[in-house]
């Protein structure tokens, strides 16, 4: 394996891990705020892959160290760092879920933030089915943006190309009354 492979291998693992860690906190404030275990229990699944990317990622660094300078390197190995610290924080937030009770402070000061994030699954009878977000036009007609789609075991965060399938389950975020619009999707 040459050093430009490792790079680029790299540059692909750190953009997982950021989109990866961004979705990690966005959902466990969204478990909390709804107080819904099972979007905990997917930043437990994120934080497990997550860990899994740190671990390959110093990997592949240590790697690309014999054709790259080392000192150029550690940087990689910083955010490998930070990513991690990141995802814990992230699973911290989440685990509040399964206590008895959230703080009433707590869930009053998010029902006041801008956005909402919505999770539905894509049905049989969908309007969704083998059409693009393009097509569909949804953030024109709802003002909803759908940032993550789980599609079995992965989960898939680039939707440019990516036609819907029946039991997708979808992450939108945006306005309060777009989730209602957003369920003239659903049906």
């Amino acid at each position: 394996m040459n050093g430009e492979i490792d790079l680029r291998g790299i540059k692909d693992i750190l953009v997982d891990i950021k989109d990866t860690s961004e979705l990690m906190i966005d959902l466990a404030y969204t478990s909390l705020l709804y107080c819904n275990e099972e979007i905990a229990g997917e930043v437990f699944d994120l934080e497990k892959k997550m860990d899994k990317l740190n671990y390959k990622l110093k990997l592949i660094t240590l790697r690309a160290a014999r054709t790259e300078e080392a000192e150029k390197l550690i940087a990689i190995l910083e955010i490998a760092n930070a990513a991690e610290v990141i995802a814990d924080a992230a699973l911290k937030i989440a685990e509040n879920v399964f206590r008895e009770k959230i703080h009433p402070i707590f869930v009053d000061a998010m029902k006041e933030a801008d956005e909402i994030i919505i999770k539905e699954t894509v049905n049989r009878n969908s309007k969704m089915i083998d059409k693009t977000v393009g097509e569909l036009k949804i953030k024109t007609n709802t003002g909803m943006h759908i940032f993550l789609v789980k599609r079995g075991n992965d989960y898939i965060y680039r939707l440019d190309n990516l036609k819907f399938k029946e039991k997708d389950i979808i992450y939108a975020e945006g306005p309060e009354d777009g989730k209602k619009e957003m369920e003239n999707f659903w049906v």
